[in-house]
């Protein structure tokens, strides 16, 4: 179903704009480091940024519509950050490789794929098996202390739909994916959605076994878009082929074939990691199969393929589901509805108690990531 055709607005404009005004606030005091700072630049694009932000948060809320308006984000979010993140290291380091010295002083910015793969390690040997730094630093001021309590909170509140409102990668794959009107590829093998639990259960024990974070080192797609070893031997260029070959592969083609987010719901191990916490969070979306014709739209729609005839017959989308709202938003049965665990709170209310949550995490981890690829961007081409 095209997506000019869900729910029209529904909301006032002025009960829009009130019921946004609480995020208004939360992403102008999310801006306040950028619009402290010294330099002009990123003053202004710390404005333009929370003005992005909360503008699609009132969408949200006047229309109804969910998905649209998350992705406009999303997408945004995907393709601007390995851009500003390049331009920042190559500003830095002068290359976007990573020179061995930075591995050494412990420089290298802490990413959140790594999280599954320290576990083991820590817990056995208290060795943090990635080149970072425990605490911020001036010259790294993405820690690992930062950004595994910031993994944390937003885990336990939103699950699994971290992978919708967070993870920056999973933009690319989603701009790719809506690039064609129509799928050229439409019948893709179940068995295929083992392979994040395949990647996950082999990178935690290679990882604990080696002492390194292997997927790092050999099979992150995204290596291919911000930063990797020095090609300084025949063993350091076979990673970078893979690492190529899998983001063409997972993260362009079969997206731009299929409409989905392939690398996600095929590879990504992160996202299987995160489907453990699925069951925390309070908020889900339910399958009224009383009111569901079984018309399979809301399986159609879900880029994540968390949905199919099983899922819909349960009367709920499958642990993969990342609460990114496709499915509610093309329902025109109100089949598909949000919820809240342990209330009956009617599906728009459980949907906009979802969103100050969803939202107010892009805005914190998002909305600072857009505001400083735009800087960097702007210094590079002023």
């Amino acid at each position: 179903m095209p997506e000019s055709s869900v729910k029209p607005a529904f909301r006032s404009w002025p009960r829009a704009a009130l019921l946004t005004l609480p995020m208004a606030l939360w992403a102008l005091l999310m801006m306040v480091p950028a619009l402290r700072g010294p330099d002009r630049v990123a003053r202004l694009m710390g404005l333009v940024s929370e003005g992005f932000m909360v503008y699609l948060f009132l969408m949200m809320v006047r229309t109804g519509r969910t998905y649209f308006w998350r992705k406009v984000f999303f997408v945004t979010l995907g393709f601007l950050f390995p851009v500003g993140f390049i331009i920042e290291m190559v500003h830095l380091r002068g290359t976007m490789s990573l020179p061995v010295e930075h591995v050494i002083a412990g420089t290298t910015p802490f990413c959140f794929m790594v999280i599954p793969m320290t576990l083991i390690p820590a817990g056995l040997s208290r060795v943090l098996i990635f080149p970072g730094t425990i605490l911020a630093t001036v010259g790294n001021s993405k820690a690992v202390a930062g950004m595994v309590a910031l993994w944390l909170v937003a885990t336990l509140v939103l699950g699994k739909a971290w992978c919708a409102y967070g993870c920056f990668f999973g933009g690319l794959e989603e701009g790719f994916a809506s690039l064609l009107r129509r799928p050229v590829l439409k019948a893709l093998n179940p068995i295929f959605r083992l392979g994040p639990w395949a990647v996950l259960v082999t990178i935690v024990l290679t990882s604990a076994a080696t002492y390194s974070p292997t997927y790092c080192e050999w099979l992150c797609p995204f290596k291919a878009v911000t930063e990797f070893p020095e090609l300084t031997s025949g063993r350091i260029v076979l990673p970078a082929v893979i690492f190529s070959g899998l983001f063409l592969g997972l993260v362009v083609v079969l997206p731009l074939l299929t409409r989905k987010r392939t690398q996600c719901a095929f590879f990504c191990p992160f996202g299987a990691f995160q489907t453990l916490f699925a069951p925390v969070s309070p908020f889900r979306i339910r399958l009224d199969r009383d009111a569901c014709t079984g018309c399979g739209s809301c399986a159609r729609a879900c880029p994540n393929l968390a949905l199919d005839a099983d899922g819909i017959g349960r009367g709920a989308p499958g642990h993969a589901c990342m609460r990114c709202g496709a499915c509610v938003d093309v329902c025109r049965r109100g089949a598909a509805r949000w919820h809240v665990l342990g209330t009956e709170a009617p599906s728009e209310r459980a949907r906009l108690l979802f969103l100050y949550a969803g939202w107010g995490f892009a805005c914190l981890f998002g909305g600072g990531i857009l505001a400083s690829s735009l800087t960097h961007l702007f210094h590079l081409l002023g």
